[in-house]
């Protein structure tokens, strides 16, 4: 009897990890080219404020929302859409910022494709 179990189990994990889920695009962890393109919209921008925003995004954000792709958004959806949402994820404003700057950042050096 256990092995029956055990075998059901199994093959239901094999099954359901077959499914076709899209999955979403990984962040990106900022780095110089990023840090380059937001300087030229935010000259105080460092790459201590874009880890910062990172950190945010795939902590705070993500852990409400799952994984979005960044590219498949504009810059004036993702402002609003933090504009929207520091309140209610009580971001104070430096960590507003921060993540301001690391999506708008990534956003700056998106793929051509991706545009």
């Amino acid at each position: 009897m256990i092995k029956l179990i055990t075998f059901s189990l199994a093959a239901l994990l094999i099954v359901s990890c077959g499914t076709s889920k899209k999955t979403p695009a990984p962040s990106i962890i900022p780095g110089e080219a990023q840090l380059t393109a937001i300087k030229a919209k935010f000259p105080d921008a460092t790459a201590q404020t874009l880890s910062e925003g990172y950190s945010i995004y795939t902590g705070a954000c993500t852990n409400c929302h799952g994984q979005k792709n960044i590219f498949k958004r504009s810059e004036a959806s993702w402002m609003h859409e933090i504009d929207d949402m520091s309140p209610k994820a009580n971001l104070t404003a430096a960590q507003k910022d921060a993540l301001t700057k690391y999506i708008l950042a990534m956003k700056a050096t998106q793929p051509s494709e991706s545009k």
